[in-house]
C-alpha cells in the first residue's frame, strides 16, 4: 500500500515536518487543524483535502500514516485514536503529558503492530552519528555533562507566572519539557537508561513554571551525569555565541567526545560541532560537516521506514523514556530525595 499522510496540527513545528516530507517525496492527502487560515497555506501547497475534526483525517480510508504535531497535552487522545484506525503514527516531542499517559500509548502502539515514530530530530545531526561511531573507542565512560541552556529572557526577577502561564497551558511544562527534553533523548540515545537520579528544580515564584533544573543521572556502572537546564538572558553565549547554549561532553578512559549542537530552527545556518579527544595518539579531531536540516534527514529516515514496512528509531520507547525521565525528575524534585526510575517493564 502507498504510503499517504495525514497531518494533525500545524502550528509552528509543523513547518519542518510539512518541508521535510515535500523533500523526501511524500505524498500529504489530508491535513487538520482547529484553525483554518493556518492549514491553509500547506492544503494549497500539497493538494489536500482540510478538516477541522481530526477524525475525519483518522476515517480517511486513504490515509496510512499520521503525524500528530499538536501540543503535548493532545497527543494522547490523538495517538490512540490514530492507532485504533490503523494507523502509522509519527508523533512530535514530547511523546505525551506525562509517564502515564506515555505509557499508555506505548502499550497501543506495542499491541497495534503498526509502526510509531518520535520526532527528536537532533539524533539526525550528522556530529551525532558520528559521536554514537566513535562512543565504542572512549572505553569505559566515567564522566558525562549535559546542558540546554535556552534564550526566553529573565525569569529570575519574576515575582510570579501569571504572564507564563500560557507555557503550561500549551506545552505542560516549561524548561524541562520545551527545552531540556531533547538533551534528555541525547543522553539516552548515547549512554542507555539510568537507575536512579536526584533532581532540584527551580520555578518562578508563585507558579509552576520551571526555569532551571539540574538533576544526577544515576548508572548501574557507577557513572553519574550532571544534567542542567535553564532559561536565561545572555546574548552571545553558546557555541555560536547567539545564546543558544546545548552541549553534551562524554569522558572515558581512551578519550572525549564533545558535541554541541545549534540553533534549532536555523541549523541551515552552521554544522553541529563534535570534537573527539583520542588519548592513545593525544590529539583532537574537530568534525564540521556541512550544515544540514535535521528534520529534513528525519523525515526522510520515517518515510523510508515507512514504505519498507521496517521500525525505526526513535521509536515509542524512546518517546516514553523521555516523558519518564522528566516525571520522575519532577517527583525528586517535589520529595527532594533520590528516586529509582520506574521503566514499568517497558
Amino acid at each position: 500500500m502507498a504510503v499517504k499522510f495525514g497531518i494533525i496540527g500545524c502550528g509552528s513545528i509543523a513547518r519542518f515536518h510539512f518541508r521535510g516530507l515535500k523533500k523526501a517525496g511524500a505524498v500529504i492527502i489530508h491535513i487538520s487543524d482547529l484553525n483554518e487560515n493556518a492549514a491553509k497555506p500547506y492544503v494549497e501547497a500539497f493538494g489536500a483535502k482540510f478538516s477541522k475534526d481530526y477524525q475525519a483525517v483518522l476515517d480517511d480510508p486513504e490515509v496510512t500514516v499520521v503525524s500528530v504535531l499538536t501540543s503535548a497535552k493532545f497527543h494522547k487522545e490523538i495517538c490512540l485514536a490514530a492507532l485504533k484506525a490503523g494507523k502509522d503514527v509519527i508523533c512530535e516531542k514530547t511523546m505525551s503529558n506525562d509517564a502515564e499517559e506515555a505509557y499508555e500509548i506505548a502499550q497501543a502502539a506495542k499491541a497495534s503492530g503498526k509502526l510509531f515514530f518520535m520526532s527528536y530530530m537532533k539524533r539526525f545531526f550528522p556530529a551525532t552519528g558520528k559521536a554514537v561511531e566513535l562512543l565504542p573507542k572512549l572505553g569505559r565512560i566515567f564522566s558525562a555533562q549535559v546542558r540546554a541552556y535556552q534564550a526566553w529572557g529573565d525569569f529570575y526577577s519574576l515575582e510570579h507566572g501569571r504572564d507564563q502561564q500560557w507555557i503550561l497551558d500549551a506545552y505542560g511544562g516549561a524548561v524541562v519539557k520545551c527545552a531540556g527534553s531533547h538533551m534528555i533523548d541525547m543522553t539516552l540515545y548515547l549512554l542507555g537508561r539510568p537507575e536512579r537520579l536526584y533532581a532540584h528544580v527551580d520555578y518562578v515564584p508563585n507558579s509552576k513554571v520551571d526555569r532551571k533544573a539540574s538533576a544526577l543521572f544515576e548508572y548501574a556502572n557507577g557513572l553519574v551525569v550532571n544534567y542542567e537546564t535553564a532559561v536565561h538572558s545572555l546574548k552571545k553565549i553558546g557555541f555560536e555565541r547567539n545564546s543558544w547554549d546545548e552541549w553534551i561532553e562524554i569522558t572515558g578512559v581512551n578519550g572525549r567526545l564533545s558535541l554541541s549542537t545549534v540553533l534549532w530552527d536555523h541549523a541551515e545556518n552552521n554544522a553541529a560541532l563534535l570534537v573527539y579527544y583520542d588519548n592513545e595518539t593525544q590529539t583532537s579531531t574537530e568534525y564540521r560537516f556541512a550544515a544540514v536540516e535535521p528534520f529534513d534527514l528525519e523525515m526522510q529516515y520515517f518515510y523510508d521506514c515507512l514504505n519498507q514496512r521496517v521500525s525505526g528509531k526513535p521509536d515509542l520507547i524512546d518517546g516514553f523514556n523521555v516523558d519518564v525521565m522528566i516525571a520522575s525528575i519532577m517527583k525528586s524534585a517535589s520529595s527532594k530525595m533520590p528516586i529509582v526510575i520506574d521503566w514499568q517493564g517497558l
